[in-house]
C-alpha cells in the first residue's frame, strides 16, 4: 500500500507541473490555427524511434501509441518524461530562437491479470497554443495595415485505458484496446488591425477565450505471431492498428470585438462593437486510422514502420488564406541491444535507437503546403535491477524542420531533447518473511 501511494503521489506532483507548464511551451505561429501544434504520442521507449510503436509492446513499459499493447504489462510500471524544445525561426531574412522545456507525459500502467488484462492511466499534453507576431501590408487607400497577432494555452489529454489479450494459439495471440481521454483546456487569441497610414482612423481588436472539456476515445488492436530459427532463436512478427473517432468537443468561448484609437503600445477604447460570454460551441477533432508492423529478434533487435492518416480534412477553418488537409504521416524505427546479459559489460546492455519521419501537411497557408520531418537518435540505460524491477532512463534527440520560408512563411528548425525515466516493481506479492 505504501508504494501505491508513492507513485499516486508522484503522479499527482508531475501532473501539477505538467499544468503549469501549458501555457508556456511553444512559441510557433502555427499554433494559431485550430488547437495548435499537436504534441507527439510517444513516451520514452518509442521517442527515438521517431514516434514508432502501433506494433510494439513491452513487459516493462508503457507504450501509448496503441492501447492495446497494455495487455503485454507484466510489471507495475511508472513513466514520467520532460522535453526541451529548441526552436529557430526564420522568414528567410530575420532569425528567432526559442527554448521551451517542459514536462511530455506521466503514466502509470499495470497487469490487472496478467497475460490477460492490462491497465494505464496517466495525463499528457495534446496540442499548445504559443504565437506573438506581426505582419504589415499596404493598401492603396488606407495606407500601411498592421496586423498583430498573439495567443496562448492548449489541451491537456487525461487518459485511462484497457486492454484484453486471447490465446489464438500455441504461437500467436491478439489484443483489443481501448482508451478513454479526457481532453480540456483554455485557448486564448488576441488579434489587432491597425491602419498606420490613417492616425486618427478607427482600429479593430478582438479577442477569443474558449474552454474545452470533453471525452474522446480511441481502439487498438494487436497482434504478434512467434517462430524459431534453426539456431533456436526465437523472434516476434506483430501487427497492429488504431482507429480514432471524430469528435466535436464540448466548449465555451467568450468573445469581445472593440474599436479603438492609437497604436499597440498606447490605445483608447472607442466602442465595443459585440460581446458575448461562454457562448456555447464545439471544437472539432479529426478522426483517424494507423496500421503498423515489427519485427523483432528477442533481446537483441526491433525494426519497426508506422502509417497513419488524419482526416483534417473534414473540419472547416474561418480563414481565408488557411485550410486543412487530410495528411499522412509516416514513421520507422531501429533499436539493438549488443547483448542484454552482458552484466561485465555496461553498454553491451545499452538500447541504441534511431528513427526517422515525415508527415504530409495537415495545414495550407496561402496554397503552401506545412509539412514536417524528423530524424531522431537515443538510448535506453538500464539502471540497477532486481527480481521485481527493471528500471531504466531513455534519453533522445529530435532533430527536424516544419514550414518553409517563402510566399510569406516560417521555416522552422527544432531541436527535442528527452529525458525520461521508468520505474517498475510487482504489487500485490504476499511476502513470506516479514
Amino acid at each position: 500500500m505504501q508504494k501505491i501511494s508513492s507513485y499516486i503521489f508522484i503522479l499527482l506532483i508531475a501532473f501539477s507541473s505538467l499544468e503549469a507548464n501549458a501555457q508556456a511551451t511553444t512559441n510557433s505561429p502555427y499554433s494559431r490555427y485550430g488547437v495548435g501544434i499537436l504534441r507527439p504520442e510517444s513516451t520514452n521507449q518509442n521517442f527515438a524511434l521517431a514516434g514508432t510503436g502501433i506494433a510494439t509492446r513491452s513487459f516493462n513499459s508503457i507504450n501509448l501509441l496503441n492501447p492495446a499493447s497494455f495487455s503485454e504489462l507484466g510489471i507495475t510500471t511508472f513513466e514520467v518524461a520532460a522535453t526541451n524544445n529548441s526552436l529557430r525561426m526564420t522568414d528567410g531574412k530575420q532569425n528567432q530562437y526559442q527554448n521551451h522545456p517542459h514536462i511530455s507525459y506521466i503514466a502509470l500502467g499495470f497487469p490487472v491479470i496478467r497475460n490477460k488484462w492490462g491497465m494505464a492511466f496517466g495525463a499528457k499534453p495534446y496540442s499548445n497554443v504559443g504565437y506573438d507576431y506581426s505582419t504589415i501590408t499596404i493598401d492603396p487607400n488606407a495606407g500601411g495595415v498592421s496586423y498583430y497577432y498573439k495567443g496562448e494555452g492548449g489541451l491537456t489529454n487525461l487518459f485511462f485505458g484497457n486492454a484484453l489479450k486471447f490465446k489464438v494459439d500455441s504461437t500467436s495471440m491478439i489484443s483489443f484496446g481501448h482508451q478513454l481521454s479526457f481532453l480540456f483546456g483554455n485557448i486564448f487569441n488576441d488579434r489587432k488591425v491597425i491602419l498606420s497610414g490613417l492616425p486618427s482612423a478607427l482600429n479593430f481588436w478582438s479577442t477569443e477565450n474558449t474552454h474545452t472539456g470533453d471525452f474522446t476515445n480511441s481502439f487498438g488492436v494487436y497482434y504478434q505471431k512467434h517462430f524459431f530459427n534453426s539456431k533456436k532463436e526465437r523472434y516476434v512478427l506483430s501487427f497492429g492498428a488504431t482507429y480514432a473517432l471524430a469528435s466535436e468537443l464540448k466548449s465555451k468561448k467568450t468573445e469581445t470585438i472593440r474599436t479603438f484609437i492609437g497604436n499597440i503600445d498606447f490605445r483608447s477604447i472607442m466602442d465595443t462593437i459585440s460581446y458575448s460570454e461562454d457562448a456555447p460551441t464545439t471544437t472539432q477533432l479529426p478522426s483517424s486510422v494507423g496500421g503498423g508492423v515489427s519485427l523483432e529478434k528477442e533481446n537483441k533487435w526491433l525494426i519497426a514502420l508506422d502509417v497513419k492518416s488524419t482526416n483534417w480534412g473534414n473540419i472547416k477553418l474561418n480563414e481565408t488564406i488557411t485550410n486543412y488537409k487530410n495528411n499522412l504521416s509516416i514513421s520507422s524505427g531501429f533499436e539493438l541491444i549488443p547483448k542484454y546479459d552482458a552484466f561485465n559489460s555496461y553498454f553491451k546492455r545499452v538500447k541504441y535507437r534511431l528513427g526517422v519521419r515525415y508527415s504530409t501537411a495537415y495545414l495550407s497557408i496561402n496554397n503552401q503546403d506545412i509539412s514536417e520531418y524528423g530524424i531522431t537518435f537515443g538510448l535506453g540505460l538500464p539502471l540497477k535491477r532486481t527480481d521485481t524491477s527493471v528500471p531504466s532512463i531513455n534519453l533522445g534527440v529530435e532533430y527536424g524542420n516544419r514550414g518553409i520560408a517563402s510566399n510569406g512563411l516560417i521555416k522552422e528548425t527544432f531541436v527535442n531533447l528527452n529525458f525520461g525515466l521508468t520505474i517498475n516493481d510487482r504489487w500485490f506479492i504476499k511476502r513470506k518473511y516479514d
